[in-house]
């Protein structure tokens, strides 16, 4: 009898260790290497929320809009394509004389991409590594690309630093453009 209990309890604790194995605990919430852009103040470094923006991919297949005004937010999910090099974001405002295409910002992501196995229950996915940054300065100041490889871990890795003072509010059309990451 004591060997029947101590085959049945081997047994169990080989069922619950196999129970324990199949599920996906061991994968993170966000299995895609998607970028995430928080919105800052260029005059006080403190976070903002916007709710005049728009944000669309430009030369992106289908309806690229991931953010519409309305809703007051202070960051933004900014994706990348493993099948090319480079991206875009438009960033329209909604609000006054602002609303004029003219004052829209665009920021430019170089980047390569890497496939990596992550492990059994996350698959494959991709790594980026960006390398160049550029950005319109009509509203935006300047962008922060705070650590350059983005992979599925959901933290913060770019800062978007808005004009938020009443003098200089609409800058010029010049684009910043610099290899290394870092402010922009």
């Amino acid at each position: 009898m004591r060997r029947h209990t101590v085959i049945s309890a081997a047994v169990l604790a080989g069922l619950l260790a196999a129970a324990a194995s199949c599920n996906t605990d061991g994968c993170l919430d966000n299995q895609s290497s998607i970028p995430l852009a928080g919105f800052y103040s260029s005059e006080t470094s403190a976070r903002i929320s916007l709710g005049i923006l728009q944000v669309h991919g430009v030369g992106a297949p289908g309806d690229s809009i991931l953010l519409r005004p309305g809703t007051a937010v202070s960051s933004v999910y900014l994706p990348m394509r493993s099948t090319h090099s480079s991206v875009q974001w438009c960033f329209h405002y909604e609000q006054g004389d602002l609303a004029d295409p003219a004052y829209n910002d665009t920021i430019t992501f170089d980047y390569t991409s890497r496939p990596y196995f992550a492990s059994e229950e996350c698959g494959a996915m991709y790594e980026y590594t960006i390398g160049r940054t550029a950005v319109t300065t009509h509203l935006i100041d300047s962008v922060v690309v705070t650590d350059p490889v983005i992979t599925n871990t959901d933290v913060e890795r770019i800062r978007i630093y808005f004009r938020t003072g009443s003098t200089g509010s609409a800058g010029g059309d010049d684009s910043t453009d610099n290899e290394n990451p870092g402010r922009r």
